[in-house]
C-alpha cells in the first residue's frame, strides 16, 4: 500500500510540475512562446530578460506556488496515513515536480531548469536547507552577476547542507538525502550550456532591463 501512495505522490508531482507557467503566460499574454525568445529556457530568468521583471516575478511566484501546493498536499496525506514517510514522500514529490517542470508532458517535454521548484522542495524537506540555499544563491549571484552560477551553487547546497542534518541510521532519511542529490544533479545538468558559456566568458549577466 505504501508503494501505491508513493506512486500517487510521484505522479501528482510530475503532472503539477508540467504546468509550466512561463510557457502558459507567454502564450496567453505575449502571444508568443518563451522558448522561442532569449535563451530559449522556459523559466523566470528568461521571462524577465524577454518580457521584463514583472513577467519574471509572476513566473517565479507561480513556480514557487505550484511546488508548494503539491508538496503540502502530499505532506498532509502522508501525515495522516504514514507519518514516518512524510519527509521522503515530500522530497520525491518535489523531485517529480522538478522533472515535470523541466520535461513537461503538456509542452512536448521542453521546459525550464527547475531552480525555483528545487528551492521550494528544499523548504518542504528542511527549512534550514532552504535558508542556506537562498543565502548561497543571493551571495554568489550578487558577487558574480551570473544567475546561472548562483542557481547551480544553490542547487549544490541542497544535498551538501542536508548531509549535515541527516540521521544515517534512518533509511528514510538516507533516501531523502539521495533524492536531494538527484534534484541538484538534474538542475546542474540542465545548466550544462551555461557552464560552457561561463567558461568561455559568453554567459549573460543579470539585468533588470527588458530587451
Amino acid at each position: 500500500m505504501i508503494v501505491f501512495w508513493f506512486a500517487i505522490a510521484a505522479i501528482c508531482g510530475y503532472l503539477v510540475g508540467s504546468l509550466n507557467y512561463s510557457i502558459i503566460f507567454s502564450k496567453i499574454f505575449m502571444h508568443s512562446d518563451i522558448r522561442s525568445s532569449g535563451s530559449g529556457n522556459a523559466g523566470s530568468t528568461n521571462m524577465m530578460r524577454s518580457y521584463g521583471w514583472r513577467a519574471g516575478l509572476v513566473t517565479l511566484i507561480t513556480d514557487f506556488s505550484k511546488t508548494f501546493v503539491v508538496t503540502i498536499g502530499v505532506w498532509a496525506a502522508f501525515t495522516l496515513n504514514y507519518p514516518q514517510y512524510v519527509q521522503t514522500a515530500v522530497a520525491l514529490t518535489g523531485l517529480c515536480c522538478c522533472i515535470g517542470h523541466c520535461f513537461p508532458i503538456f509542452f512536448k517535454f521542453k521546459g525550464g531548469k527547475g531552480v525555483a521548484v528545487g528551492a521550494i522542495t528544499s523548504l518542504m524537506v528542511d527549512w534550514r536547507c532552504f535558508v542556506i540555499i537562498i543565502a548561497t544563491f543571493l551571495i554568489f549571484t550578487a558577487i558574480s552577476k551570473y544567475v546561472s552560477l548562483g542557481s547551480m551553487l544553490g542547487a549544490a547546497a541542497f544535498p551538501i547542507s542536508l548531509a549535515f542534518f541527516t540521521d544515517y541510521s534512518d533509511n528514510m532519511q538516507i533516501a531523502t538525502f539521495i533524492i536531494s542529490i538527484l534534484v541538484a544533479a538534474l538542475i546542474i545538468f540542465l545548466h550544462r550550456k551555461n557552464i560552457v558559456r561561463l567558461i568561455t566568458g559568453k554567459e549573460s549577466k543579470l539585468s533588470f532591463n527588458k530587451k
